[in-house]
């Protein structure tokens, strides 16, 4: 590996841990921070810092792991071939930039900071603080590692897991850790920001859908197609809308969780579902645009529940 400056190697881990997607763990974070104020108003700047930089980790670590496997999987080899040189944000390890044990070694190390936080947070407030946290780390391993390889099975085990680690279990764990008790009200707002997360997962493998096909990874996009897919994320949008009205309409949240509906306008950029294939930039596009919409309704549902 060619020696690089202190810049060019952060550069570099930016671009390989995908750190531009942090927004998409700290978003449910932020619902169930604020579920757990709007239940109990609890808030403990100290334990609640050590939350967001165990999930921040996790990330990391699992974007890392994702990354490292695709390339020993296969799928980045193919989708190498398929893609242009140029094209931008592409993966460091196919392109000779980084090894495979230094991705080891970077998701390893983030690991580590996460369950080291986990295992002082339950310490502090309990033991079910660290089963939170060991659920969204296997999770976030085993999405594509062997050997259960869950986003591989074409079962949409893969965006189970992530209808999981970025909605329940980060909202889940922040309410715990702020007022060390369980509730179902964390649960039920964290919905919506499963759902939403997992259309940013669904649009994004529609650039990469005839890569994966050809390399026999079955995410749900690979199964159903893209027109499908692009159909299934504006359904699932809805459904994230109505949860949070009917929320709102038996009480169990305030009428200013109503303020998701402000982000309805950056939900309509991407346009209705037209059944017709569309040029990979346009899905590039769309999933700027998916991701946008999806921490802006979490954000304004957290201000709404804090309101």
């Amino acid at each position: 590996m060619p020696s690089r400056s202190l810049g060019e190697r952060l550069g570099l881990f930016v671009r390989f841990a995908r750190v531009q997607f942090l927004p998409v763990v700290l978003a449910p974070l932020l619902v169930g921070t604020a579920a757990a104020w709007y239940s109990s108003h609890s808030l403990n700047p100290l334990l609640l810092g050590l939350l967001y930089l165990g999930s921040a980790s996790l990330l990391i670590a699992s974007n890392s792991i994702d990354d490292v496997y695709d390339f020993v999987n296969g799928v980045d080899q193919v989708s190498e071939r398929m893609f242009p040189k140029e094209f931008p944000g592409w993966k460091p390890i196919p392109r000779g930039m980084m090894s495979v044990g230094q991705g080891f070694t970077i998701s390893g190390s983030f690991y580590l900071v996460s369950l080291a936080v986990a295992v002082y947070l339950a310490a502090v407030v309990g033991w079910i603080a660290l089963a939170i946290a060991a659920s969204g780390i296997l999770l976030g391993y085993f999405y594509a590692a062997p050997p259960l390889k869950l986003d591989y099975r074409g079962f949409a085990l893969g965006e189970v897991a992530i209808f999981l680690s970025f909605g329940a279990i980060p909202a889940l764990g922040a309410f715990y850790v702020l007022t060390g008790g369980l509730s179902l009200l964390p649960l039920l707002v964290s919905i919506p920001s499963g759902l939403l997360t997992t259309n940013v997962v669904l649009t994004h493998d529609m650039i990469f859908y005839d890569s994966y096909k050809a390399a026999g990874k079955r995410s749900l996009a690979v199964v159903l197609g893209r027109a499908r897919t692009e159909r299934l994320t504006f359904v699932l949008s809805g459904v994230a809308y109505a949860i949070t009205l009917l929320l709102v309409a038996v009480g169990r949240i305030p009428p200013f969780s109503l303020l998701v509906l402000l982000a309805l306008p950056v939900l309509l950029l991407k346009g209705l579902p037209s059944g017709a294939e569309k040029p990979v930039p346009e899905y590039a596009k769309m999933t700027l645009r998916v991701f946008a919409h999806s921490i802006l309704f979490s954000v304004l549902l957290a201000v709404g529940l804090i309101l």
